[in-house]
């Protein structure tokens, strides 16, 4: 009934040495015997893992139910209940951490191969204490869309009649997640897309067996590491009121909204926000079949279906869209001007920049970084550059797994580019 394997260290070696070395020396070194099982599980493309703090696991009859249930077996109960969200290691294709709410999904992390989920929680077991986390954690993004506008209903009328799905035409940037899953789980072949994980069971997390130290410090680094954005936002605190004395002098006097957009492109750039790219492989999403899908039934016309993905910064770059604000702190207010909001940000961050290299926190941020502002209207003062100048820097906006779209051209007018910042190393 479950769609969970349980297995010996022996059995999954090999394997986690090729996404994580650095763990699976440390395990190797522990000889873990049978008893320290570990749980294979794959889950399809869009189902939630954990639902507001709740573990999931699937069942074969495809649907995901809450560990607490009690249609789940007592030992798999007992392996993984030691803490709301058991240690997880991602084996194949990759996972987000985010918060919904009725009108706003916002990306709190983005996991790869190799990389540890369950971190906060299992360090908190660690130490005797309960974490009580809100956020859920999706197998492939949440936070995917496409940047051509897909709401044509006539279109999606004949995806809808083509492929059998029922969802409605996307009515924002959010809704598009609800078709590309059900799209992608109309093919219930594993085949086609899945997400992996190894989640390691209660022993593994035995303070008594003095064998798993190592490992228990690398939950503790791991942890430390991934608490990297509240550091950031306490150190950023601090230079603030550095900064905010020299926009006094200024006279500068910026809205809660532009200060904590700030912060938000501040801990892009120093690789704990998450912002977003153009989706080049299937690590995300099946990418090839929601392309073909929009060009061959859904007939979209003279735009590359490109899509968008979360990610952590990069040597590529990674991008923010005051369009499509995923800041935590403040909720976005509508402003006469989206471009005198991005001068207005270009002006502070150019101010922070000296700032920042002035004083003691010249740490916070790679001395290359660079911040660039797009717009699809050009800017009649010069200071935002044109959003059809992005791909001249950034091929991946012309990446595409579907033929014949030689006469296809970038989307710049997309809603994503109504003031969008790049965030690079230049």
């Amino acid at each position: 009934m479950f769609d969970i394997k349980e297995v010996s260290w022996s059995d999954v070696s090999k394997e986690v040495h090729l996404v994580n070395s650095e763990l699976a020396e440390i395990c190797d070194q522990v000889k873990p015997s049978k008893k320290l099982s570990l749980f294979k599980i794959r889950y399809r493309y869009g189902e939630k893992i954990v639902d507001e703090g709740v573990f999931h696991i699937p069942t074969t009859i495809n649907e995901v139910i809450s560990l607490k249930d009690d249609r789940v077996p007592i030992n798999i109960k007992e392996a993984l209940d030691y803490c709301c969200i058991p240690l997880s290691l991602i084996l194949h294709n990759n996972n987000e951490v985010f918060i919904e709410t009725s009108d706003r999904v916002i990306p709190l992390n983005y996991f790869q191969e190799g990389e540890l989920f369950g971190v906060f929680e299992s360090a908190a077991s660690l130490a005797g204490t309960t974490l009580y986390p809100i956020w859920s954690v999706t197998a492939g993004a949440r936070s995917v869309f496409m940047l051509p506008k897909i709401s044509d209903k006539i279109g999606h009328g004949k995806i809808k009649k083509s492929l059998g799905i029922k969802s409605e035409v996307p009515t924002s940037l959010l809704n598009q997640w609800y078709i590309f899953k059900e799209i992608i789980n109309k093919n219930r072949n594993f085949d086609l897309w899945y997400n992996e994980i190894l989640v390691f069971s209660k022993g593994w997390l035995d303070l008594e067996n003095t064998n798993l130290l190592k490992f228990h410090q690398y939950i503790y680094k791991s942890n430390w590491k991934q608490t990297k954005l509240l550091m950031d936002s306490v150190e950023f605190g601090l230079l603030w009121a550095s900064f905010s004395e020299v926009l006094n002098r200024k006279r500068l006097k910026p809205s809660p909204y532009i200060v904590d957009t700030i912060k938000h492109l501040v801990s892009i750039a120093n690789g704990s926000g998450v912002a977003f790219k153009p989706a080049t492989d299937e690590s995300a999403l099946p990418i090839s079949l929601i392309q073909d899908v929009y060009v061959n039934f859904y007939n979209l016309k003279s735009y590359i279906p490109t899509i968008m993905q979360p990610c952590k910064m990069s040597n590529q770059g990674a991008y923010y869209s005051l369009a499509f604000p995923t800041i935590l702190e403040n909720t976005p207010v509508d402003t006469p001007s989206i471009i005198d909001d991005e001068r207005e940000m270009k002006l502070l961050i150019n101010i922070l920049l000296k700032t920042i290299k002035k004083t003691n926190f010249n740490n916070m941020l790679n001395n290359n970084i660079k911040y660039e502002f797009f717009h699809i209207d050009s800017d009649k003062y010069g200071e935002i550059i044109e959003s059809k100048n992005i791909v001249i820097d950034d091929e991946r906006f012309n990446y595409c797994t579907a033929k014949n779209l030689s006469n296809r051209k970038f989307c710049a007018n997309a809603l994503f580019f109504r003031g969008c910042i790049r965030v690079s190393t230049g």
